[in-house]
């Protein structure tokens, strides 16, 4: 999920609204407080981390409302900051805290069951930022707006896509195509590889909302949600990647 892509007429409108602000946002602004973001975020995983895991494996079934909690506290502050700009600070620190937890019990799942994994997709996480970021700096990547439309019609459609076939297997119906989509075999594979791709091309589009929003001179309030979307997108990066390489162990 990446920062709200924003027409011309939503830039001006947001100008202004600040009117001629004298603190303005940069690209390096954005990125402190993605780091602070990102810290907040590792610190709560690694005290869950501490809390939970207990003689080489982790307490679940104790650690399950501090998951699903996680989970649904992350998705309504997400929401929150991404359409109430002015309060993505404090939203961001929700989301940290949040998201946490709720990295903390995916990986400890996958670590169990394949231990030093979740390391390795941390690695090819931060790779994949590096690499998305250098192609853009070089321009060999644009976000276009033919290629930002493209991107964020696959996210939204893989989303709700996602969505429906969580509600119709409440129902007993789809089994089967959600067992292919997140199987081992060569289509369940092929998924999670379009999921990491969309992911990537994701970090794009909020490299771009990051310039964009330094070039124009919008409030460095803005930097705090240049950093909420990013961080967003690297946490779903990690989870696909992580996925994958799941499948690929099995």
């Amino acid at each position: 999920m990446s920062s709200p892509v924003l027409s011309e007429s939503r830039w001006e409108a947001m100008q202004r609204e600040d009117g001629r602000p004298t603190d303005l946002m940069t690209a390096n602004g954005t990125v402190t407080k993605t780091g602070i973001l990102l810290l907040v975020m590792m610190a709560t995983l690694a005290w869950a981390w501490s809390a939970f895991w207990n003689d080489g494996a982790p307490n679940f079934n104790a650690f399950k409302p501090f998951f699903l909690g996680g989970a649904i506290v992350g998705l309504i502050a997400v929401l929150i900051g991404t359409f109430v700009p002015k309060l993505a600070m404090p939203m961001g620190f929700v989301y940290a805290l949040a998201e946490g937890l709720f990295l903390a019990g995916v990986t400890m799942m996958f670590e169990v069951r394949y231990p030093g994994l979740p390391m390795l997709a941390a690695c090819f996480t931060t790779a994949t930022l590096l690499s998305m970021l250098l192609l853009y700096r070089a321009g060999i990547i644009k976000a276009s707006p033919g290629f930002v439309r493209g991107v964020i019609a696959a996210t939204g459609g893989l989303f709700l896509g996602v969505a429906l076939l969580m509600l119709l297997n409440v129902f007993g119906i789809g089994g089967g195509i959600r067992g292919a989509l997140y199987g081992n075999g060569a289509i369940g594979i092929g998924f999670s590889v379009l999921c990491v791709g969309l992911a990537a091309l994701n970090l794009v589009i909020d490299f771009d909302f990051i310039e964009n929003g330094a070039k124009r001179g919008m409030a460095k309030r803005y930097e705090w949600l240049g950093a909420l979307g990013l961080l967003v997108t690297l946490v779903w990066l990690y989870i696909e990647i992580l996925r994958l390489l799941g499948k690929l162990r099995r």
